[in-house]
This record gives structure tokens, C-alpha cells and sequence, in this order.
């Protein structure tokens, strides 16, 4: 080649070595990219750095995969990551985002796909730097393939493990679940994390890409699919850490329309305690879910995440009682105030909830309300002809706070 001649960037990528991981595309992946003159990174959905054209601050991986997944959803005014179309505009720079073909998860959903963002808008590019950010685009589509081949065949490990884990008692924890452990790369201490979306392949994929990016850890970790929720085991001790890691994947959820609710258990320093973190943390997910849904009947589009410390003991308890059941408690205790209240619109049901907020005080609840102390006596007096409790009597006070708490 002549000095000053542009490459043929098919050329260069024949000069690229065979990549057998993600690693792989930080040498001659981007000094194709280099050459060019182009500035690039390869992102996953969730805002996850693979490699790229230097140091990429996290919150701006994040905004820009909140773009991607706003652009494949269709939204007005957002980037087009079809490869062709106007760059992001962002507040830190301008960024034009290539979808990386075939890496979205079923569905349809974007936010377990990869994509290419590249600096500067594409109107100003050369056509030969055009034709090199299709052509690392286009690389990407394998070395997705290879990472998704290699996830695949950790999965079956990951399953086995989660699912000793889900059987064992705290303290009667197996050699085989110590060797799993062992086989998986994790070694005490450990956190185990409960996660729900709503598609459950979908959700595995985004644990996978949520937790193996998580900074405060070696890297290893373990996800599968269990019961009706995902359920992974990370390597590292800092439950705040990993707390704030997933509540700032949030915003980049919301754009692609998912509400996911997590749970975190205590750290723990053995595999008998990670048992019982396990089950832990699925009661938190439990209870974060129940919270996120008491205003509008279900999650907000986002991240819920809660961790066995901001967790109340009573929502714990209600997260660990089957559905069915804790419906029918509701029901049977809340059913006749809820359905007098349609008929005579007399507002029972917000006078019991005020009257618990205010332990017991009926001078309190009236002021509360706005209404004389007489009309809560008598609102008070209908609850309990009604439903057959006695308000002054703790037990039956417990049962109406917990069957409010859970409604």
C-alpha cells in the first residue's frame, strides 16, 4: 500500500485475527477503526462497555444505550440505529449508534442486544468511514455469536447450581453445591440477587448482562432461570454497591419499556449462608414487586430494587405467603368495607387506613381527615359491624394493617 492511501477496509479485515471472546476485539478490531479515523465502542443493551476507542464514562454508555433502546422502540425524535440515520445528540458529545444484527433477544426487545456507537454525526463522515463502521458492525454479529455460544454452554453449570442452592437447606448445604460453586469460579463471599421483568428467557439474558458487568465483583457469577424469576449469585460482599449498579441501569430499562423489579440479600461468607441468601433475596424481589405495584396495580416501567435492609419485616412476610393465599385474606377481611363503600361511597377503607397511620387516635384520624371526631366513631363503628373485628384489640389491628400493607 502507498503511502497515503486509504486501506480497503475488506483488507483490513482480513488482517484481523480469529477472536474467541469479547476481548478479542481490542487489538486489530479497533485499530481498524483507528486507521479510519473513527472513534468507537461496542455497547451491549444495558449500557455494558465491550471494548472500544479509549475510556467511556459509564453514564454516558448508560444515555446512549437509553437512546438505543428508545430508537428500537420506535420512539419520535430518537437516534436510528438501523445504520443509517441522524447521530445522537448528546450533552458530552455526538454519537451515531449501528445496531449489531441478530443480537436482539426474542421477542423482539433490544435491551439484551449489542450495538456500535461511534463518535461524531454520519452526514460528516468519509464514505470510507462509513463503510468501516458498517464493516465492525458486521464483525460484532460473530463475536456476539461466540459470547452467546459460551453463555450457553455456562448455563447448564449456572442451573444446576441455583437449583441446589434453592434446595438446600441453610444448614444442610451439599459437597456437590460446594463444588458447583467451586466449578463456577465463586468463592466466598458471595450475594445472591432475585430479578424479574416478565419474559423469563428475555429476563435471563438481561441478569446475565446486568450482573456480569457489575464493577464491585471479581466478574463470576451464576444466573438461571428458577420458579417464576431469575436468580443469581455474584461474587463480592458490597450490597450497596451492587444495589446502586442496577438502580443505574433504570433509566436505560425505562426507554425500552421494562419494569424490573430486584431483590438483594445479605452478603454471604459460606455456602450454607448463601442458601439462606438465596431465599432471602427472592422474598425481598417479593416485597419490592408488592411495594412498586400498592399505587398503581403494577411496577413502573424501570428499576425497583430493594435489599434485605430497606426491606420492612411485615412486607417480607407477606412476600413469603403464596398469592393465592394472601389474596383470599384480603378479600375475606377487606371484601364487605370495600364493596359498602361502593355502594354508600362512606369511605370506609380510607378511614381504617388513616385511623392504623395514627395508631388508634381518634382525635388524630379526624384531623387527618378533615371530618369531625363523631364521624370516624361511626365510620370505625360500621368497620367493625361489618368485617366482625374489634379495632381496639391489637390482633385484629395487625390483620387489618397487614391486609392493607398487601392490597
Amino acid at each position: 500500500m502507498r503511502v497515503g492511501e486509504v486501506p480497503d477496509v475488506a483488507e483490513q479485515r482480513r488482517e484481523l485475527p480469529p477472536t474467541g471472546a469479547e476481548s478479542g476485539l481490542d487489538g486489530a478490531f479497533l485499530d481498524v477503526a483507528v486507521r479510519a479515523g473513527l472513534r468507537c465502542w461496542l455497547i451491549t443493551g444495558t449500557g455494558r462497555v465491550i471494548t472500544g476507542s479509549g475510556e467511556l464514562p459509564r453514564g454516558t454508555a448508560l444515555r446512549l444505550a437509553a437512546e438505543y433502546q428508545a430508537a428500537a422502540r420506535g420512539r419520535a425524535g430518537s437516534a436510528v440505529v438501523t445504520g443509517a440515520g441522524d447521530a445522537v445528540e448528546m450533552a458530552d458529545g455526538r454519537f451515531a449508534l449501528l445496531a449489531v444484527a441478530g443480537s436482539q433477544a426474542a421477542g423482539g426487545t433490544a435491551v439484551a442486544g449489542w450495538f456500535l456507537a461511534c463518535a461524531g454525526q454520519r452526514h460528516e463522515w468519509t464514505a470510507e468511514q462509513a463503510r468501516t463502521a458498517a464493516a465492525l458492525a458486521a464483525d460484532a454479529v460473530h463475536v456476539r455469536a461466540r459470547a452467546a455460544a459460551r453463555s450457553s454452554g455456562e448455563r447448564g453449570l449456572a442451573e444446576a447450581l441455583i437449583g441446589r442452592l434453592a434446595a438446600d437447606g441453610d444448614d444442610a448445604v451439599g459437597a456437590e453445591t460446594k463444588a458447583l460453586l467451586n466449578a463456577a469460579g465463586l468463592r466466598p463471599g458471595y450475594l445472591a440477587v432475585a430479578l424479574r421483568a416478565g419474559d423469563l428467557a428475555a429476563d435471563r439474558d438481561l441478569a446475565e448482562d446486568l450482573v456480569s458487568g457489575y464493577a464491585g465483583g471479581s466478574g463470576r457469577s451464576a444466573v438461571a432461570v428458577a420458579g417464576h424469576e431469575v436468580l443469581a449469585v455474584v461474587s463480592g460482599t458490597d450490597v450497596a454497591g451492587l444495589a446502586a449498579w442496577l438502580r443505574e441501569a433504570g433509566p436505560v430499562l425505562k426507554a425500552a419499556g421494562l419494569a424490573l423489579t430486584a431483590g438483594i440479600g445479605g452478603p454471604a461468607d459460606s455456602a450454607a449462608a448463601l442458601a439462606g441468601a438465596v431465599r432471602e433475596a427472592s422474598g425481598v424481589r417479593r416485597a419490592a414487586e408488592l411495594r412498586a405495584a400498592a399505587a398503581t396495580g403494577k411496577p413502573a416501567a424501570g428499576v425497583c430494587v430493594a435489599t434485605s435492609t430497606e426491606v420492612d419485616s411485615h412486607e417480607l412476610l407477606l412476600a413469603s405467603v403464596p398469592t393465592t393465599v394472601l389474596r383470599s385474606f384480603r378479600e375475606r377481611l377487606l371484601g364487605p368495607l370495600r364493596e359498602y363503600d361502593a355502594r354508600h361511597n362512606a369511605e370506609l377503607l380510607p378511614t381504617l387506613r388513616s385511623f392504623l397511620a395514627c395508631d388508634g387516635s381518634w382525635s388524630a384520624c379526624a384531623a387527618r381527615m378533615y371530618v369531625h371526631v363523631n364521624t370516624v366513631r361511626y365510620r370505625i363503628g360500621r368497620i367493625e359491624a361489618l368485617t366482625g373485628r374489634d379495632l381496639s384489640a391489637l390482633a385484629d389491628r395487625v390483620d387489618f394493617f397487614l391486609a392493607l400493607r398487601g392490597a
